[in-house]
């Protein structure tokens, strides 16, 4: 749902309709209206919960700011404030997730010095090459995930990385093969999916 559903038109939507529309559950439409971040603009003669287009265009704007990672209360927030702010709430999230970011690099890093390790002495335990990628393709980490992989730890830590690969006993060819890969792929624009 990239655009969100059409958000036009002038029939009143029932909740179950809505939801559909929007591919949520029609509980969670419920709990947006006890929260008081989407309450319906008119009830019918027999009680049900009825939405307008502005209704619609309310729920779009909460599943695009659901989907970049703001609170429900943030959101909530920002709807119902006098003045737009939009764009200060999402200035906050990017920060948040540059934050985030930064700190699965660092667990990154972590993670691939300690199997970099190995060959400095560190390390009670051993694997080669056939090992781990027999482990990795049980876990379903196929070729194609491998190697976007090793085009991370390339991007992240060129040193770590050659570190990691010598430590798997490989040839000092298949070393410079694989890097050489994955820096091409590091420099490669990504395919849109």
């Amino acid at each position: 749902m990239p655009g969100g559903p059409d958000v036009g038109g002038s029939e009143e939507l029932t909740v179950g309709r809505l939801a559909a529309r929007f591919g949520l559950s029609r509980t969670t439409l419920l709990y947006y209206d006890r929260l008081g971040l989407l309450r319906p603009s008119a009830r019918s003669a027999a009680g049900y919960r009825l939405y307008d287009a502005d209704d619609v265009a309310r729920l779009a704007m909460i599943c695009r700011l659901r989907q970049a990672g703001l609170p429900l209360a943030e959101i909530g927030r920002v709807l119902d404030a006098a003045t737009p702010q939009l764009v200060a709430a999402l200035a906050v999230r990017l920060a948040e997730l540059g934050d985030q970011i930064e700190a699965l690099r660092a667990r990154q890093r972590t993670v691939l010095g300690a199997l970099a390790a190995g060959r400095e002495g560190d390390r009670t335990w051993s694997i080669d090459k056939v090992t781990l990628v027999a482990l990795l393709d049980g876990a379903g980490i196929g070729s194609d995930r491998q190697q976007a992989w090793h085009a991370t730890a390339e991007g992240v830590d060129p040193d770590l990385h050659r570190r990691l690969l010598e430590s798997l006993d490989l040839s000092a060819d298949e070393v410079a093969r694989i890097r050489t890969f994955a820096a091409e792929a590091v420099d490669r624009p990504q395919a849109p999916r």
